[in-house]
């Protein structure tokens, strides 16, 4: 079996379980990969999962000025630090595919007390999508065995925005719309998923197209903050 980061074999003693049933060896990383990855802290936003706060940090104090209407919640798993900076520079700029599993373990536990909520994938322009490859949202989702619906597009392929600063990210205008398959969030619970959220802009521009067909509750969730 090989690690589900790096890549590399990791060698262990399999369960009787898993050694009759093989489809139960499930993907994960090696010590070292384990520990690479800092996971969100106790003390964190408890609205949008930013580390260091105990309360309800400023930029979502903004944000809900911005959006009175809408109870936002947003979980992350992961610091986005220089090991995180470092493996979605190789699986989403260098298009790395493997790389698709390696957080299959955490998402598989988030989404299993989810199970009858709409998941929904920011979606790429189809310009950076053929230029990618893949939508590496859906493809870590995928690998997780989390079923997607497609229920929004971007309408304009958009500096990405890995390349803006804060200011230009935050000034960024509305790039998605609804699909035809839209009006099936109503009365439903849905959850939004990014790779990374950094300013929140995407999620909340992606939120604020969903608003528009009632749904009963919108969560955010991304790999890391």
């Amino acid at each position: 079996m090989k690690c589900s980061c790096c890549q590399q074999e990791i060698i262990r003693n399999l369960t009787f379980k898993e050694l009759l049933f093989t489809f139960l060896i499930k993907k994960q990383r090696c010590d070292f990969c384990q520990k690479k990855f800092t996971k969100i802290p106790t003390t964190a936003c408890p609205t949008c999962s930013k580390p260091g706060w105990q309360t309800q940090c400023d930029e979502c104090k903004q944000w809900q000025m911005l959006y009175p209407n809408y109870e936002f919640c947003h979980q992350a798993l992961f610091c986005y630090d220089e090991a995180f900076k470092e493996w979605i520079y190789q699986y989403k700029f260098l298009g790395d595919f493997r790389l698709k599993a390696t957080f299959s373990s955490e998402i598989q536990a988030y989404f299993s007390k989810r199970k009858e909520w709409i998941i929904v994938a920011v979606p790429l322009s189809k310009e950076r999508f053929l230029k990618r490859g893949f939508n590496q949202v859906e493809a870590f989702l995928q690998a997780a065995n989390v079923k997607t619906q497609h229920l929004l597009e971007k309408k304009v392929d958009s500096t990405p925005q890995s390349e803006k600063n804060r200011q230009e990210r935050l000034a960024a205008p509305q790039v998605f719309r609804a699909t035809q398959e839209i009006s099936m969030v109503k009365n439903k619970k849905v959850v939004l998923v990014d790779d990374v959220y950094t300013t929140g802009r995407t999620l909340f521009h992606a939120a604020e197209i969903l608003q528009n067909y009632q749904p009963k509750e919108i969560q955010t969730f991304s790999l890391a903050r």
